[in-house]
């Protein structure tokens, strides 16, 4: 791979910032960047079309850094393939993706880079990661939350054992926090089609190419935002869609079979979920067929509900709305499970899905 100059005897890093209209966050971001213990590195700020101060911003940092380097779309990509073009555009041997949102530890890439540079098997190494509000602050006890939530609690540093139900199954690696070796990560791995999920599939391809390595430190920031795009309806839509289209794929996946009954449950819960949301936005044929496909799936009573109201008009669309602002205030600083199939309380398969040597790349529709 090419290097920068700064010591060319070095493996390169590119730290990738995929951005839209964030520039009152994106400095915050730069700053982690550029502020790394290890210093061969380039930072490419991916600008989808921004309509804020965002050129402004990077070129200030352009001015006192040349390890940044900026790429601006004339027009919005969307966020595939402007991380698709972040991986395409690449010159470092290792690469991770930073949210123009969030930031890094100094110690960052120093930390990951290792293991992967001591075991050419593994094609990415992850960590765990702080939670910090809307001006940056860290909250100790929701980050704590959030560890055990996620799972990552009850790992240990080292190799992962079953990469693939740690990524897919509990769901435990936080793209932000993770280090990819670029060799093995080819550009295609980002498909249009898993849309806001395409984090997750990006990490079930990956674990076709190779091991991941689990560092405990908290190497990044993930800032929670009330009312970011995250939470807005059109933003739902497209994570469903995204979610139907990996889990589809895993159930036709015969190495994830021990699996299959997780990913059914989950299946039917986003499914009654994306119906319901479909519902609320007066969608009632899209909503129908969406209920009907989850109830095939599990009987659930969500979906039940929802799927009679499909039938009643305007009346059914205000009661949807009305149920899910019940629905809200009821579960308001309650737990609610980050796995579905807690809900039916699925037992953990005794079957550990095969090592990433023996899988397949799967093949697209």
């Amino acid at each position: 791979m090419a290097t920068l100059g700064i010591n060319p005897g070095l493996p390169l890093i590119s730290i990738l910032i995929p951005t839209y209209n964030r520039a009152v966050y994106l400095r915050a971001a730069l700053e982690s960047a550029l502020s790394q213990t290890y210093p061969n590195l380039e930072v490419v700020v991916l600008d989808d079309a921004s309509t804020d101060a965002t050129p402004e911003v990077v070129q200030e940092f352009q001015q006192r850094d040349k390890r940044l380097l900026y790429v601006r779309n004339h027009a919005n990509r969307g966020l595939v393939a402007n991380w698709r073009q972040g991986i395409e555009i690449a010159r470092g041997d290792f690469f991770c993706f930073l949210g123009d949102d969030d930031t890094l530890e100094p110690e960052f890439v120093e930390v990951l880079m290792r293991p992967l540079q001591e075991d050419a098997s593994l094609v990415l190494a992850f960590c765990d990661h702080w939670v910090m509000d809307a001006q940056g602050q860290r909250l100790p006890d929701t980050t704590d939350v959030n560890t055990r939530r996620w799972r990552r609690a009850g790992l240990v540093e080292g190799r992962v054992s079953d990469f693939l139900r740690v990524a897919l199954i509990d769901r435990a690696i936080f793209i932000g926090a993770v280090l990819f070796r670029r060799s093995t990560v080819e550009p295609s791995f980002l498909a249009d089609e898993a849309r806001a999920l395409v984090d997750l599939w990006l990490l079930y391809r990956c674990a076709q190419r190779g091991g991941a390595y689990y560092v405990p430190q908290r190497l990044a920031s993930c800032r929670w935002q009330l009312g970011g795009v995250s939470r807005s309806w059109n933003w739902r839509v497209y994570g469903f869609e995204g979610e139907m289209f990996c889990y589809e794929h895993f159930l036709r996946d015969p190495q994830l079979a021990p699996y299959h009954p997780i990913f059914e449950s989950r299946m039917a819960y986003a499914l009654v979920t994306y119906g319901n949301t479909l519902l609320t936005l007066g969608k009632h044929q899209e909503a129908r067929a969406q209920l009907r496909r989850a109830l095939r799936l599990r009987p659930l009573l969500r979906g039940w509900i929802g799927l009679g109201l499909t039938f009643l008009g305007p009346v059914g669309i205000a009661l949807s709305r009305w149920g899910r602002t019940v629905r809200g205030c009821l579960l308001r600083n309650r737990y609610i499970p980050n796995y579905p199939e807690e809900l039916w309380r699925h037992p953990k398969p005794a079957t550990s899905i095969p090592s990433s040597e023996a899988l397949t790349t799967p093949t697209l529709s």
